[in-house]
């Protein structure tokens, strides 16, 4: 099944890493002259900034995750909500199957990359209403909230689950004391972080609406975490309101930065767990219109039993606590001319393969968030450039500089329909001159002058510059 939507290059996301401007907006009511950006450097002020800029674009990824660097949960340990968090109980409610290798990480593939809010561990929407999430507690309350970009790599041999003997079985299917879910896999990656403490008094309104205040409030403190050592990329166009660009991230140093978070359901028997289906969201990069881009999407099967997935009107095995790769396509459409970002939604149905297991639920349904950034493959920059005819021509008139718009890059630069005096423009003291200048093309012609009267000097010729898509990251 599919579904598309194009997003216009009005609004977006993605280029290059940059500093907070020498004189940041001061905030209403602020003094000029008082510092703001929360203490926090200029670089540290500009990534910032440029995460809170960047945090509605990842509003339809969803992911159920506790954060903790610290890595102080144990994988299969019960858990309860309590308000905003997580809570450990005292049952064990699935044990880790033993690891077929000891394969680690591969820390060139990044599975998942976000940007949002979290209260303390959990990570919340940035729309989320902060004074719902402190619930009762009184105004002496207090949690600390983090402007958060994760990155997680691709586990080369993921953790599955199987149910602990405090897993208890009844009519209504399992149960697992006071816990509804449990501690599941580590996730491997890096984490900047951006966090304030929030008391209950001053927890209103929306949480990014909060952080921004705070990151432009003179008097406000905030402190810079970062593991992992996690770049983000790009975020210089966020602050431009080019939702266009993707954000790229990279992590240095994989280490333990949070846990995925499993329904006790899970690990039942006959229950059915969701597939984890990556990257999320899938980028296809740059891609011209018409040309067709492939991206493999990376699917593991938590459940212990074989199962099917339907996917591009193709059926494919997919065996019993597995990984395998899907191959997905896209041939972006458009008449942009200029970077055209756009957005889709796939979705990969997955049922078991014996159809007459009472398997719960009896399908899973997985949407693919995939991202493009199309246009045209190339387009050509061209003007007429001409001297007249003289017995002493100005060539100085030739001089002529043509850019490549934005989203495209210079590739060749050259002349057309070229004439010179009587002859080519090769010889009698003619030159062409077709230069590649910056993101354009430099052109010039230079020639003889004469003497005598009705003497006929000219040159003329097309200027050309072919420019090739690149959108800007």
């Amino acid at each position: 099944m599919r579904s598309t939507r194009a997003i216009a290059c009005a609004g977006a996301i993605g280029a290059a890493l940059a500093g907070c401007p020498s004189k940041p907006p001061v905030a209403p009511g602020a003094r000029a002259d008082a510092p703001s950006c929360g203490g926090l450097d200029a670089k540290a002020c500009g990534r910032a900034r440029g995460l809170a800029a960047a945090v509605t674009a990842f509003g339809d990824v969803k992911h159920e995750l506790i954060l903790d660097p610290t890595s102080s949960f144990a994988p299969g340990r019960g858990l309860q909500r309590d308000g905003a968090a997580w809570t450990a109980t005292t049952t064990a409610c699935a044990m880790p199957r033993a690891r077929a290798s000891s394969s680690g990480v591969d820390a060139t593939t990044i599975d998942f990359g976000f940007v949002g809010v979290a209260v303390d561990s959990v990570l919340v929407g940035a729309d989320a209403d902060l004074s719902a999430l402190f619930g009762a507690g009184g105004s002496a309350s207090s949690k600390r909230l983090r402007l958060v970009a994760i990155a997680f790599v691709r586990d080369l041999d993921p953790q599955f689950f199987e149910a602990s003997p405090d897993v208890a079985y009844g009519d209504g299917g399992c149960a697992c004391g006071r816990a509804t879910h449990f501690v599941g896999a580590v996730k491997m990656g890096g984490m900047l972080s951006y966090e304030i403490d929030l008391r209950a008094a001053e927890a209103h309104g929306r949480a990014i609406d909060l952080f921004k205040a705070r990151i432009e409030a003179a008097d406000a403190r905030i402190a810079e975490t970062r593991v992992g050592g996690l770049e983000v990329e790009g975020m210089d166009a966020a602050l431009r309101g080019d939702a266009a660009r993707a954000l790229s991230f990279k992590v240095a140093t994989p280490v333990p930065i949070a846990y995925a978070v499993y329904p006790v359901a899970d690990v039942c028997k006959f229950g059915f767990p969701e597939p984890e289906v990556t990257p999320a969201p899938l980028d296809f990069g740059d891609v011209p219109y018409g040309a067709t881009a492939k991206r493999l999407v990376h699917v593991v099967n938590r459940a212990p039993f074989d199962l099917f997935a339907q996917y591009d009107e193709k059926i494919i095995d997919v065996p019993a606590y597995a990984t395998l790769d899907i191959e997905a396509r896209w041939s972006p459409q458009g008449d942009a001319a200029g970077c055209d970002a756009q957005t889709r939604e796939e979705t990969i149905v997955f049922t078991p393969r014996d159809t007459r297991a009472p398997i719960t639920p009896n399908k899973r349904s997985v949407r693919i968030v995939e991202h493009v950034r199309s246009g045209r493959a190339t387009i050509t920059q061209r003007a007429r450039v001409d001297t007249g005819e003289s017995r002493s021509p100005d060539y100085a008139r030739t001089n002529r500089d043509i850019a490549c718009p934005a989203d495209y890059a210079v590739t060749a630069c050259r002349t057309e329909n070229a004439q010179c005096g009587e002859g080519s423009c090769e010889q009698k003291g003619y030159a062409l001159a077709a230069t590649m200048s910056g993101n354009g093309c430099h052109f010039g012609c230079t020639g003889p002058s004469a003497l005598l009267p009705f003497t006929a000097n000219f040159c003329r010729f097309d200027a050309v510059a072919e420019c090739r898509l690149r959108c800007a990251h």
